[in-house]
């Protein structure tokens, strides 16, 4: 009994994780990962863990990390760093550098752990006002 209970267990967490990806890639703009996963999404090499746990967010150290704001604007921007943001509030539309098509921009936003690599170059619009905590690696 105990043979199949894990059996089954395991066969669910990966028809989950199947799920997962195959929605990643149909819409990234639509990717949804539950608070309980622990896997990151990945768009176009950007990484995005949604709505992570808080003992996720005290891991990370988020709440020991510089803060930037901004208000709606639209701007490029290349990462000199690998950097790791926290959205506490805000929704951002990414382009990112050789995805030009339309349903290639997705979106990042409140709840949000974010991981752009270094020398990624993007284009942010700012659709609604951001705060962030953001960590700079080299």
């Amino acid at each position: 009994m105990g043979n199949h209970f894990l059996t089954l267990s395991l066969l669910l967490v990966i028809v989950c994780v199947c799920v997962s990806i195959i929605t990643t890639k149909l819409n990234p703009k639509e990717a949804i990962v539950s608070p309980s996963d622990s896997v990151p999404i990945e768009i176009h090499g950007v990484k995005i863990l949604r709505q992570p746990s808080d003992s996720k967010l005290a891991q990370l150290g988020v709440a020991s990390w510089p803060k930037w704001e901004g208000g709606p604007s639209k701007f490029p921007w290349t990462f000199k760093k690998t950097e790791t943001m926290f959205f506490v509030e805000g929704k951002i539309k990414v382009s990112v550098d050789g995805y030009d098509r339309e349903e290639d921009v997705f979106e990042i936003g409140k709840g949000d752990v974010v991981v752009f690599p270094k020398d990624m170059k993007v284009v942010w619009e700012i659709t609604e006002a951001v705060k962030k905590h953001y960590s700079l690696e080299d």
